[in-house]
């Protein structure tokens, strides 16, 4: 599959032409970069405009066969002399601006993450050399509707993208850049500093916890389908308590040893739920009626009309097990409090662990 580039990489390429046009009367059709991977690129150069006092041009942006919202668009680097011999980097227009501690970047300055900077740093002396001084502002014209399309909002990023990348080079698959985003998350709760914090595979938990919890929404994380990945993260970062909140049919597959949900490799949890189920020792009728239903929801459908909903407090108990024997193996030796919550797909409370149930006993719950 076919590498692309960060748009670091394409402001650092963007501002060197910019920092050779306005030095020398000449923007340049390509520049070479190096990249942090050892790899060097050369791109190609456009909307080239010069005056005597700025220069400035664009790369655009090829994310190669990943499946990136950024890609195709145009990253453009503004170069100024500086009179204080310093080299001087700012965000401009489609460039989100960080709004929440816990990020690489200071709240209230422009989402361009430090490896970059480095590079453009670089790149730019490369040509004016130590004495002088340059202004380097780095602008993407649709960068804030592209932005909407990314986790910047959430992760407190606001008014466009951020230009990122830690290699120069864009691999193509994205569940590490996945990852990076989701630990985002975790290191802005850090940043804020909530002690418990509410993962959920997906937006079914995110919403069902916002909606019945009054808790802010910076304390609800995302996990996606990495759930030990997660778990390690959180307890690396020493939270106090983690609360796993979702939909019994991620979670119930941790029961297996599944701390990488994806279906792909990890089989529908009904097996499970019903093995669970038959410790209770139901009538046979039951089960077997319980093993026709292709969906976790439609047995947890039939064991509400059955009046048998309270056997999810136990499997939550039991999740919650699980959860506190891999973190015990991992992050000795004090792992995070564990609780469990599981909701239907309205939203509604089906299964609690007692931890769960003693954290919310002094979280306050929303009048509905």
């Amino acid at each position: 599959m076919r590498f692309g580039y960060t748009t670091g990489s394409c402001a650092t390429a963007a501002a060197k032409a910019a920092a050779i046009g306005l030095f020398t009367g000449n923007i340049p059709d390509e520049v070479e970069i190096d990249t942090p991977s050892g790899t060097k690129l050369r791109l190609k150069i456009y909307h080239k405009q010069l005056s005597a006092d700025a220069s400035e041009c664009a790369v655009q942006k090829d994310a190669g066969d990943d499946p990136d919202v950024t890609n195709g668009c145009f990253v453009h680097a503004r170069v100024e002399r500086n009179s204080t011999q310093t080299i001087e980097i700012d965000g401009g227009e489609g460039v989100g601006h960080v709004t929440k501690p816990g990020l690489q970047v200071p709240v209230g300055h422009a989402a361009i993450n430090p490896v970059p900077r480095r590079m453009i740093e670089g790149a730019v002396k490369e040509i004016i050399g130590n004495g002088l001084g340059l202004k380097v502002v780095i602008s993407v014209p649709n960068g804030k509707v592209i932005g909407e399309k990314t986790f910047n909002p959430k992760l407190g990023i606001l008014g466009g993208i951020s230009i990122i990348g830690t290699t120069g080079i864009v691999r193509p698959m994205s569940e590490d850049a996945f990852k990076t985003s989701l630990l985002c998350g975790l290191d802005i709760a850090k940043g804020i500093g909530y002690e418990t914090i509410v993962l959920v595979p997906g937006s079914l938990g995110e919403r069902s916890t916002l909606n019945l919890f009054d808790i802010p929404k910076d304390q609800v994380i995302q996990i996606s389908n990495f759930v030990g990945f997660m778990l390690d993260a959180a307890g690396k970062r020493s939270f106090k308590r983690v609360i796993l909140a979702g939909h019994p049919g991620k979670l119930a597959k941790l029961l297996r040893g599944d701390f990488y949900t994806h279906s792909a490799v990890s089989k529908p949890a009904n097996d499970i739920l019903l093995e669970v189920i038959k410790l209770s020792h139901f009538p046979v009728e039951f089960l077997d009626n319980l093993k026709e239903i292709s969906t976790i929801e439609g047995i947890v459908e039939e064991l509400r009309i059955s009046g048998n909903l309270s056997i999810m407090n136990g499997v939550a108990e039991m999740i919650e097990d699980k959860v506190l024997a891999y973190l015990k193996g991992k992050q000795p030796p004090a792992p995070p409090e564990v609780g469990v919550i599981l909701f239907d797909m309205k939203g509604s409370i089906i299964g609690i662990s007692n931890s769960a149930q003693t954290w919310l006993n002094v979280t306050k719950t929303k009048s509905l």
